[in-house]
């Protein structure tokens, strides 16, 4: 018997124009800046109604691919690395993904990533670093949402220093889900800002002396002591961080 096929899925007009604009930018054809036509001309080239163009337009604002200007014209906006950064861990997160699947990419990269931070962070960054720290010190121990920003901004502000888009966006992107996994666990895990707050310390006088092998030390053991807070808060590593 002849294998059977459904149907094809009739898509609706303004995901065509979305779609059609999505790959010239995709593509460079539209470089950054650069303006669309107007809605009128946009209706005379595809075929439509301006209602259709409208929704089109849209859904690309959503995307953060364009972004309004003047006399109502949208201009193309290539997505930054925070932009695809958040995308990235809300989709990974709302996709299912675990405690343990968290881990693992953080103690694979961060350590990593702390190494790089040795060669490429400046004063400017060690001083930003200071500054957050000292931020820090004043959090509300008690205060969860609180001690979970202070730990991601710290993540941030390393991220940020590495001068790598790449980088940014894929280490970004676990700072998000950070964020997510320690919502759950920092209310049942004891003294937990205290060892936060002091390895983030230990993190920066490494940086500052620029001695490697402490940095990628307290990276490594900042991170196992994520994992040593799932299991006091008794978390399942493959439930979902969400």
């Amino acid at each position: 018997m002849a294998h059977k096929f459904e149907p094809l899925k009739k898509e609706p007009a303004y995901l065509k124009v979305y779609n059609a604009v999505e790959a010239e930018i995709v593509s460079g054809a539209l470089a950054q800046g650069a303006a669309l036509a107007t809605e009128t001309a946009l209706c005379d080239q595809f075929g439509v109604t301006r209602a259709t163009v409208r929704e089109g337009l849209r859904l690309l604002e959503q995307a953060d691919l364009v972004q309004r200007g003047a006399a109502k014209r949208f201009y193309v906006k290539r997505p930054d690395p925070s932009d695809m950064a958040a995308a990235t861990s809300k989709s990974l997160a709302l996709g299912g993904v675990t405690f343990r699947e968290v881990w693992e990419a953080l103690q694979l990269m961060y350590p990593q990533a702390a190494r790089l931070a040795v060669k490429r962070l400046g004063r400017g960054d060690i001083k930003a670093l200071r500054a957050g720290h000292a931020r820090y010190q004043r959090v509300n121990p008690r205060d969860a949402d609180a001690v979970v920003e202070g730990a991601v901004a710290f993540f941030q502000t390393i991220a940020a220093a590495l001068n790598n888009r790449v980088l940014l966006a894929m280490l970004q992107s676990l700072n998000g889900m950070i964020g997510a996994s320690l919502r759950q666990v920092i209310r049942k895990t004891p003294k937990a800002y205290e060892r936060i707050f002091s390895a983030q310390g230990r993190i920066i006088d490494a940086l500052e002396k620029k001695d490697e092998d402490q940095v990628i030390h307290w990276m490594a053991k900042h991170i196992d002591d994520l994992k040593r807070g799932y299991s006091v808060a008794k978390v399942e590593l493959e439930k979902s961080v969400l």
